[in-house]
């Protein structure tokens, strides 16, 4: 069973982790690994992190969980999340309404 309120959304909508994965592959290419010391986001990820500190505080939820990343990653329609998902048949606006009942 997946762990997280993202990943159980996700996998009511047959997104698993490694489906995710190999389309992120195939879309934004492998990655690479630095070193912990260096982690460091761009101006992208510090805005889908503060939209997820807003998703939360929009819930009166004081701590930021995987379902409040979720909905910011989603919250760009023309997104790499977005357009990820719809690829794997799952409709953002379908997981947002899941997350939000």
């Amino acid at each position: 069973m997946p762990e997280g309120s993202a990943a159980q959304a996700l996998a009511s909508f047959g997104v698993t982790y490694e489906l995710a994965r190999a389309a992120v592959v195939r879309m934004i290419g492998p990655g690479v690994e630095a070193p912990d010391a260096e982690l460091l986001f761009t101006g992208r990820a510090e805005d889908t992190i503060d939209r997820a500190r807003r998703e939360a505080a929009i819930r009166d939820q004081a701590e930021v969980g995987t379902e409040h990343i979720l909905l910011a990653l989603i919250h760009e329609r023309g997104g790499a999340a977005a357009r990820i998902l719809l690829q794997l048949d799952a409709d953002p606006s379908d997981i947002r309404a899941a997350l939000s009942s």
